[in-house]
């Protein structure tokens, strides 16, 4: 068997990765599911207590008003 036989082209390398990457994704989402089966009230818990909590969602696009430095002019 040469060396130029088990070196995988860039075509399987990403058949490969995207195969894979879409079975850790149904796998993850199956597992997901199945905690969540088992204990049912603790996902309403949680978000009861950010909705409580004062703690609400930060909008980091809009603009806050900065301090600016105040600079002595001189004359």
């Amino acid at each position: 068997m040469q060396p130029s036989e088990l070196v995988m082209n860039p075509k399987q390398v990403f058949l490969s990765v995207l195969v894979f990457g879409v079975a850790g994704l149904l796998l993850f989402m199956y597992l997901q599911v199945c905690i969540e089966e088992q204990h049912p009230g603790r996902v309403e818990k949680r978000r009861e207590q950010r909705a409580t909590s004062g703690w609400g969602p930060v909008n980091y696009l809009q603009s806050i008003p900065r301090i600016k430095p105040q600079v002595p002019h001189a004359q």
